[in-house]
């Protein structure tokens, strides 16, 4: 789950409770990505049903202490790594891009959600769930290469297309304009397309491609029937014909060429 429709357009002030409990609650979600990927946490459960829990394997040797000390194998490392990216671009939507005013309701939805989703994949990709045979994938599948790959990019996209608004919105002659240029020529929400591929490249690094499907499909549908449509109605309010003509520009919403 992302922030998106959780955090109230236009509510431009200051939620130090809010923002302290986001946070809190977000910096839990490496420390329980962790838990599932070094320790098993929650196979147990899966146990019950039939599923096995696929071994760590050898971890890595890196010389860096502090990597080193986590003892996971390359492949969980990057899931591990993976997860940690999305904690980090919540805080820095929350300290740097956002100006929106973050509730409590929100903090706790965002946080519980996106953990959730972490650990759904972690648990898919540390157990049988995803495959009949009890070994974990190497950091050099193809699967692994492409979602790493779609990872970076996505996330990439999603956070300079951010900054890109971020400067526009504070130039003074920008007043009352939509960010129209650069990345936000491509989509008119070139930020959730961003989001939709790291998504889906860490739902094919830790699932395969059967779970990349699914789950890319459900959050870009997500964005389609809830996010985008609240976000038009707020825009055509805000700026009037300046976002229709925008809308005629700029034709695609998520995805170039589909949709």
């Amino acid at each position: 789950m992302s922030q998106r429709n959780l955090v109230q357009r236009g509510k431009k002030h200051s939620s130090p409770l809010g923002s302290t409990l986001f946070i809190a609650l977000r910096s839990l979600d490496p420390v329980i990505q962790y838990g599932i990927l070094a320790h098993g946490v929650g196979g147990s459960l899966l146990g019950r049903v039939g599923l096995q829990v696929i071994p760590n394997g050898p971890p890595i040797q890196t010389g860096i202490g502090f990597i080193d000390a986590l003892q996971l194998s390359p492949y969980r490392l990057l899931l591990l790594a993976m997860s940690t990216g999305s904690v980090l671009k919540h805080f820095f939507w929350l300290l740097y891009t956002s100006k929106e005013a973050v509730s409590i309701s929100a903090a706790v939805g965002i946080s519980m959600g996106n953990v959730t989703g972490n650990a759904m994949i972690n648990l898919i990709a540390t157990t049988t769930l995803a495959s009949s045979l009890p070994v974990s994938p190497t950091i050099t599948q193809p699967t692994v290469i492409i979602g790493g790959v779609l990872y970076l990019v996505g996330f990439l996209t999603e956070v300079f297309a951010e900054v890109q608004r971020k400067l526009f919105k504070d130039d003074p002659k920008n007043e009352g304009k939509a960010c129209t240029s650069g990345f936000w020529s491509i989509t008119r929400h070139i930020n959730y397309t961003g989001y939709v591929l790291w998504k889906t490249g860490h739902f094919l690094a830790g699932g395969g491609l059967t779970v990349a499907t699914i789950g890319g499909f459900l959050v870009a549908k997500d964005f389609v029937d809830r996010a985008i449509p609240e976000l038009d109605a707020y825009a055509s309010k805000r700026y009037g014909t300046q976002w229709e003509s925008y809308k005629r520009k700029t034709y695609y919403k998520l995805i170039p060429g589909i949709i």
